[in-house]
């Protein structure tokens, strides 16, 4: 009887983050995995986490996560404890369980170099040195995970095919994802939250006989960790691109035949009607709010008659910021009144969802600039402000830490087309800012 007793009890069967692991996401969820169903109440009251974030608890099967609502304390220590936890049966967790594990810096990670084959480096706000992350014969781009945990980034291989591989930021492990067919290109590799779809963009080449079809780029799906087919996502003869997921696992993306940003609540099979859909001249790239409920993106708009103010050289177009609800399908102008001379692009929202943070460029002749400078806004359009005033500079790229606390963006000197472009911090207060690269590009905030 004790023998089957120890047999049928309850077993911890994994961990996440796991115990003594360094440099955690301030993002990341805690999983703890039991070998049987258990009475989830005593788990719930029995579990301690110090500190502990506001945040909410949910079960997978066996799998109790809680999930963050605000950043674990960035280079922070948390121990977790659990205690009287018993199965569905009644029966107790053998031995009980304690871990700990320390929460990363933040750190910015980027490409470089911008004039030959790039690869991925990190480097915190202070003095130093870049690490390098991969060792390639290219990464074309690359993606933090909605977690913080991992990078999921596109390799070019020494065969000249491409390879799409998720890196682990704490432990280092480096895995391929899938491995883009001989002669096309997959990038711009995006994993959805719970991790089960990676969608991308794959660009066939077509060959030089007359009958061939002619290049053409897609969104493809696949299901992470098996042996099943990428498929499309739109049928064969449209061109896609551009996928990127909310934090509810829907999927939006560009149709460039339909020119309309595409929505799919519930992606998972070939060639999906979207649910909906948003028509765009632009097709840049959208961003989702935090909440899930809101997609910003910029649109064009061409100017019919010149402006009022007696100014020289009308532009012929503007462009706006636009904020679509998802679940109404309401749009709002978040750049101001209609007509109103910006060139707003690059939208990115704080980690709360309180603000937007944006490139703006005044297109009249009074007030236009060379480079575009950092605006922020609140989420509902209300009072923008300008963050900097380098009118020979222009700033893009901009990413929010996951705290709240920096932003990180892209400068380059419209006056010195020969000069590289550099990598910037600033405080989001505005009191302090540093340089982190000459030459890189494309960065985004880890852990």
């Amino acid at each position: 009887m004790l023998l089957a007793a120890a047999l049928s009890a309850p077993r911890l069967v994994a961990i996440a983050p796991a115990d003594s692991s360094e440099s955690v996401s301030s993002k990341a969820p805690l999983r703890i995995t039991f070998s049987r169903p258990m009475d989830r109440a005593s788990v719930e009251s029995g579990l301690a986490i110090d500190p502990r974030p506001a945040g909410t608890l949910r079960w997978d099967g066996t799998t109790l996560v809680f999930e963050p609502s605000e950043a674990w304390p960035v280079g922070g220590h948390v121990s977790v404890r659990l205690a009287g936890a018993r199965s569905a049966q009644g029966l107790p967790l053998l031995g009980g369980a304690a871990w700990s594990f320390e929460i990363g810096v933040p750190r910015v990670a980027y490409l470089w170099p911008a004039d030959g084959p790039a690869d991925i480096y990190v480097r915190a706000l202070d003095d130093s040195d870049p690490v390098r992350l991969t060792t390639t014969a290219g990464v074309l781009d690359f993606q933090v995970t909605a977690d913080g945990a991992a990078l999921v980034y596109s390799a070019q291989t020494t065969g000249g095919d491409s390879e799409l591989r998720r890196r682990d930021l704490s432990s280092g492990a480096d895995e391929v994802l899938y491995a883009c067919p001989a002669g096309s290109i997959c990038r711009q590799a995006t994993l959805s939250p719970d991790g089960q779809w990676l969608a991308f963009e794959q660009e066939d080449h077509g060959s030089d006989t007359a009958s061939a079809a002619e290049d053409s780029v897609a969104v493809r799906l696949y299901s992470v960790g098996s042996n099943a087919t990428a498929f499309a996502v739109a049928p064969a003869d449209h061109s896609t691109t551009r996928p990127s997921w909310s934090p509810a696992n829907a999927l939006a993306y560009y149709d460039q035949d339909l020119r309309a940003y595409a929505f799919l609540n519930h992606p998972g099979s070939p060639e999906q009607s979207p649910d909906s859909f948003v028509p765009n001249a632009l097709g840049d790239r959208g961003v989702w709010s935090p909440d899930g409920e809101s997609f910003v993106f910029p649109e064009l708009v061409f100017v019919a008659a010149s402006p009022t103010d007696g100014s020289e050289g009308p532009p012929v177009f503007y462009s706006h910021l636009y904020r679509l609800n998802v679940g109404s399908g309401a749009i709002l102008d978040l750049s101001g009144e209609e007509g109103y001379l910006v060139e707003d692009a690059g939208a990115a929202y704080s980690p709360d969802g309180l603000w937007l943070t944006f490139s703006r460029k005044y297109l009249d002749r009074p007030r236009w600039t060379l480079g575009r400078q950092i605006w922020r806004m609140r989420s509902d359009g209300l009072d923008p402000e300008p963050l900097t005033d380098e009118p020979t500079l222009n700033h893009s790229a901009l990413a929010w830490s996951p705290d709240g606390q920096y932003l990180v963006y892209m400068l380059f000197d419209q006056m010195d087309m020969t000069r590289p472009a550099e990598i910037w911090w600033r405080s989001a207060d505005g009191s302090g800012s540093g340089q982190l690269a000459v030459g890189g590009y494309a960065p985004a905030w880890t852990p």
